[in-house]
C-alpha cells in the first residue's frame, strides 16, 4: 500500500495547488464552497461559513506530494466553533461533540466522499475527503499536524518541515523493530486463517486486536495527547502500510466482518448494528433538517 511518509521530498510544493508557498485562490475557494455545500445540502445545517474552520492538511501540502499513490489525497479537516454552531442551528439535537462529529462524518463519508473521489484541479484529479476532527476545535495545532494550510484564513497554521532526502533516517532502529514484529505477526495470522475453520476464529480475533492497536494508535497520535506526524504511533501505521501489514490486516478484518454478518443473519435474520449508532440515527431521524431550521 502506497504511502508518502518515507518518500523523498521535492524542492517545492505542488504547483497545481500552490503559487510558491501560497495556496491558489481558486483552489482555496473551491474547497471551501464544496465543504459548505455538503454541510448545507447533505447534513442540513445552516450558515457553515460562520462556524466551520477548515484546513488543507496532509502530504498534499507537504514537500512529499510527488509520491506515487494514484490520485493525490486532499485531506480537508474542519473544526467547529460550537457556540456559533448552536446559534445558527438552535434546534440541532444536543448529542455532544464527539457523537455529533461522528454522525456528520458518517453522512459525509457515505453520501459525499464518493462525489469527490476524483476532484479535478487543473490537470490533476485528487481524492478529496472532508472530515470533522472533534478534537481540533478552531485551533488545528492542538493535534500536531504535519502541515496545515488554513482555508478559512488563507494562511499557514503549520508549515511543512524541511526533510532529508531519505526520511527513513529520521526514526530510531527500535521503531523499525516494532514495525517488523507487526509484519511477522500479521503474516502468522494470515497463515493461521489459511488453515481453514480451525484457525479462522483465532486469526480474526488477532487481526482485530492488531488493527485496533495500529490504526487506533494513529488516531491517538493526532490528538491533544499525541505528538502528531512524528509520533511513534503514526510511524507504526505508516510503516505498516509500507511493509504490507495494513493490507493483510484489512483483508482479515474484512473477512471477519463478513463472517460475523453471515452468522448474525443466520441467527437473527439480520446483521446487528452498534447500539449507539442506532440511538443516534433514531434521534436524528426524528429531528430532521426541517426541525433544525425552526
Amino acid at each position: 500500500m502506497a504511502s508518502s511518509y518515507f518518500s523523498a521530498p521535492s524542492d517545492r510544493l505542488d504547483p497545481v495547488l500552490f503559487d510558491g508557498d501560497h495556496l491558489k485562490d481558486d483552489v482555496r475557494t473551491g474547497l471551501l464552497n464544496t465543504l459548505y455545500s455538503a454541510l448545507e445540502n447533505i447534513v442540513g445545517l445552516r450558515e457553515p461559513w460562520n462556524w466551520a474552520y477548515a484546513w488543507l492538511a496532509g502530504s498534499a501540502v507537504s514537500y512529499q506530494w510527488q509520491a506515487d499513490r494514484g490520485n493525490g489525497d486532499l485531506d480537508v479537516l474542519f473544526g467547529v466553533d460550537i457556540p456559533q454552531f448552536l446559534t445558527d442551528n438552535p434546534s440541532f439535537p444536543r448529542l455532544g461533540i464527539p457523537a455529533t462529529a461522528d454522525y456528520i462524518d458518517g453522512l459525509l463519508k457515505d453520501q459525499f466522499w464518493p462525489k469527490t473521489a476524483h476532484y479535478p484541479i487543473g490537470r490533476k484529479k485528487f481524492e478529496a475527503t472532508f472530515f470533522w476532527n472533534a478534537g481540533t476545535g478552531i485551533d488545528i495545532s492542538v493535534i500536531h499536524p504535519y502541515a496545515a494550510y488554513s482555508l478559512t484564513r488563507d494562511e499557514w497554521d503549520v508549515r511543512p518541515p524541511d526533510l532529508p532526502s531519505d526520511p527513513h533516517v529520521l526514526y530510531p532502529k527500535e521503531w523499525y523493530d516494532i514495525s517488523d514484529a507487526d509484519y511477522r505477526q500479521a503474516v502468522a495470522l494470515e497463515q493461521l486463517d489459511a488453515k481453514g475453520p480451525s484457525g479462522k476464529v483465532s486469526a480474526y480475533g488477532g487481526a482485530r486486536t492488531m488493527w485496533a492497536s495500529i490504526h487506533g494508535g494513529r488516531h491517538a497520535a493526532f490528538s491533544d495527547t499525541g505528538m502528531g506526524y512524528s509520533d511513534i504511533h503514526n510511524f507504526r501505521w505508516q510503516r505498516a502500510k509500507e511493509t504490507g501489514t495494513v493490507e493483510i490486516l484489512r483483508h482479515l478484518v474484512s473477512s471477519a466482518d463478513e463472517h460475523d454478518a453471515t452468522e448474525q443473519d443466520r441467527l437473527y435474520g439480520t446483521a446487528l448494528e452498534d447500539p449507539g449508532k442506532i440511538i443516534t440515527r433514531a434521534i436524528m431521524s426524528y429531528a430532521s433538517p426541517r426541525y433544525w431550521r425552526a
